[in-house]
């Protein structure tokens, strides 16, 4: 394996570029198939020992990787505090990192138990490694009732460490996506199917047994020059410009389980019980059946074989045999595809010699100096600083205050975004329950007929749970659809709810959406609704000023997104008398 790859690098096997021309192959373009999961790990501890970087991209495969069978022989341990060898197997782990010696001075110096429910004797020390792992999962077995599988996998991932051991392995970004993916494909799991801890171990089981058609291959991360390794099953579909398949030269095995069940076409059930017991239904099946599981097999050998875009790799070697095997089904795949090749078989190109590996373990770097305690703190807190700032300011966030216009400081009340990743209708709304649903109704109904007004009032009230207060949203719509700018902007070309951002200094970005948007023979025009308690002018001329700098950035941000000149910015001020329009100068 290692050999193919290094030949194919060192000899520059063209590839095609997708312009139509020649490049010469890099790792990336190099896709390893393998047929059973089983082989994965002896193909790892290759390609570690070449110094190969690779990645795995199906997800029967991601469960067989070291990372994730060390995550979840945790997760087993957590959930059976009686299975001492699954409890020892996760203390063994990278992620507990207690070795045989911990252990043998645990249980046999220090006469500690093994169940992490029990208490542990006075001559087991509060810091001794394997007490620590074991008070660990405890601490997940109390949780494991009132946390789903993703939510402990989560925890036992960030509390081990498992995403920085990834940096022990060399192949750090492989590791971290491998366990990202294990735990969102657990939530799925949880939100689609539910469950406790034990039924989705068992679907992991399902996951990763042998056998399993479990087939969804992974996104692979383009910028990660490596070799891929995937099952021949996720590539179906699916082609690489250098393929090489594996596990050709695998004898075949015809492992039995102790009972068996068939189902005939005539619809009478066959059973066999050990190696003496089978019924008459079953013996007449059994030929049928190993001649189907034979046809699976071959067509996966097609279906390797036909992945390859530019260049196919296959490793013919065959075992001497004392004499031919004639059972098809009994024969290793190299040995199928000579027979079935005939006389082209000799026309193949034979490999070259095997040359010396094209990779080699990357050297250790030399110990560089440490900085001083002071000076690293002061760049990390620098750092931290950098990246804890926004990078995007809401518009509505620039208001003096944080209550509405004669509103009381109440958490209803504050006009700060409560989340920008909302549903379309929701966008741009972030004032009160009555300015919310006064908003929703403005967005949906026609300007001009107020078509749809009673529907859009009743569903409004109900999705900001203000039934109660349908009358007065009805009245304040009212009044917005008899102010002058609103009639002026049903006769003219207008938009709702419209996105408006612009950068601003410091590399930020100022955004926030424009209640209604119309165009003038003079020019655009900006409409913002607020809900305000009184229609004093006094009062409202100092919630003018509060919102200067929000109608200011609506202006500034259209003018820099279109070139046009700056528009005018009004504000509509719905209160329990009336509208008053208020229009900003100088924005």
């Amino acid at each position: 394996m290692v050999a193919a790859i290094a030949t194919a690098l060192d000899e520059g096997w063209a590839v095609d570029d997708r312009d139509g021309g020649w490049r010469p192959a890099r790792l990336g373009d190099i896709t390893i198939l393998i047929p059973a999961r089983t082989s994965l790990a002896f193909l790892e501890e290759e390609l570690d020992d070449a110094g190969i970087p690779y990645r795995t991209e199906s997800s029967s495969l991601i469960y067989a990787s070291r990372a994730v069978r060390d995550l979840l022989m945790v997760l087993r341990a957590v959930d059976d505090p009686t299975n001492h060898l699954h409890i020892v197997s996760a203390l063994r782990t990278p992620l507990f990192g207690c070795g045989d010696d911990d252990l043998f001075r645990f249980r046999i110096q220090r006469k500690g138990r093994w169940s992490y429910l029990a208490d542990q004797p006075e001559s087991v020390p509060e810091d001794d490694p394997v007490r620590a792992g074991l008070a660990h999962m405890r601490e997940l077995y109390e949780m494991r009732h009132w946390h789903s599988p993703s939510e402990l996998l989560d925890r036992i991932a960030r509390d081990r460490r498992a995403l920085e051991l990834g940096f022990v392995e060399g192949r750090p970004r492989d590791v971290w996506r491998r366990l990202r993916f294990v735990i969102d494909q657990a939530r799925a799991w949880s939100e689609s199917a539910g469950g406790s801890l034990r039924q989705y171990l068992h679907w992991v089981e399902n996951q990763s047994a042998e056998g399993a058609r479990v087939q969804e291959a992974i996104l692979p991360e383009t910028d990660d020059d490596a070799v891929r390794i995937m099952t021949i099953h996720a590539a179906k579909g699916l082609e690489f410009p250098i393929t090489i398949v594996s596990g050709m030269s695998t004898v075949p095995q015809n492992r039995k389980a102790s009972a068996e069940v068939v189902f005939p076409p005539d619809g009478v059930p066959g059973y066999k019980f050990g190696t003496n017991v089978e019924t008459e239904e079953y013996e007449k099946w059994k030929p049928i059946d190993e001649q189907m599981g034979y046809d699976e097999r071959t067509r996966l050998l097609y279906v390797a074989c036909t992945r390859a875009k530019d260049h196919l790799v296959l490793s013919v070697c065959r075992k001497q045999r004392a004499r031919p095997v004639e059972t098809a089904s009994k024969r290793t795949n190299a040995e199928l595809l000579q027979e079935g090749m005939g006389e082209l078989f000799g026309l193949l190109p034979d490999a070259a010699a095997v040359p010396a590996p094209a990779f080699s373990p990357p050297a250790r770097e030399a110990t560089v100096a440490l900085m001083p305690v002071a000076e690293w703190e002061a760049e990390r807190k620098t750092a931290l600083a950098r990246a804890s700032r926004p990078t995007t300011i809401a518009a509505t966030a620039l208001k003096a205050n944080e209550a509405d216009v004669g509103g009381a400081e109440d958490p209803g009340l504050r006009k700060r975004p409560r989340d920008m990743d909302l549903p379309p209708w929701l966008k741009g709304r972030y004032g009160t329950a009555v300015g919310r649903a006064v908003h929703g109704v403005l967005q949906t109904i026609d300007l001009a007929t107020g078509d749809g007004l009673e529907a859009a009032v009743a569903a409004h009230c109900e999705a900001e749970a203000i039934p109660g207060r349908a009358a007065d949203i009805r009245r304040l719509v009212q009044f917005a659809l008899e102010s002058p700018s609103v009639r002026e902007a049903a006769r003219s070309l207008h938009w709702r709810e419209v996105y408006v951002c612009a950068p601003i200094e410091g590399g930020q970005l100022l955004e926030g959406y424009i209640d209604l948007l119309y165009r003038t023979p003079e020019g655009l025009v900006v409409v913002d609704y607020k809900t305000a308690s009184s229609s004093d002018p006094e009062y409202l001329d100092e919630g003018l000023e509060g919102y200067r700098l929000q109608g200011g950035s609506y202006a500034l941000g259209i003018g820099l997104a279109i070139e046009v000149p700056s528009p005018q910015v009004r504000f509509l001020f719905l209160t329990p008398d009336g509208v008053t329009e208020r229009h900003l100068s100088e924005p």
